[in-house]
């Protein structure tokens, strides 16, 4: 029974990326409101970048932080979609790979940036979905 009610539920499997969307909605009014694209906060990131060894970190942080700006409007607008995933997938990446596990920062830190790798992913390969501008809304 269990089963058959899944299939069913199938049909909407298209509408599943508005969720993953919604949430990138609250990330960006929660950056925003934070004001993590002022100069003096991208600063901050600057140095942090500057820390790990990043080359021209002050160019890297204004771009990165500009990048996930954008990515996040496109992907809350549903257009390009695909293409705004890929900064995402990128600073996400390195936000895991490069920052928090080799500062051993526990699971509580660690979680939220692959979580939202995870779904940069997810939009990467699946798109938009239904309700999109990509799709036609």
């Amino acid at each position: 029974m269990i089963f058959k009610t899944l299939d069913k539920l199938a049909r909407f499997k298209q509408y599943a990326p508005i969720c993953i969307r919604f949430i990138f909605f609250l990330y960006l009014i929660l950056a925003v409101k934070a004001q993590v694209y002022l100069p003096s906060n991208v600063e901050k990131f600057s140095e942090n970048l500057g820390g790990m060894g990043f080359p021209f970190p002050l160019f890297f942080a204004y771009l990165a932080s500009w990048s996930v700006f954008i990515a996040y409007i496109l992907v809350t607008l549903g257009w390009k979609v695909r293409l705004a995933a890929v900064p995402l997938v990128i600073y996400f990446s390195v936000a895991v790979f490069v920052y928090h596990v080799p500062a051993a920062h526990g699971i509580s830190k660690t979680m939220p940036a692959t979580v939202m790798l995870a779904m940069s992913l997810f939009l990467l390969l699946n798109g938009a979905g239904k309700l999109s501008i990509d799709e036609g809304i």
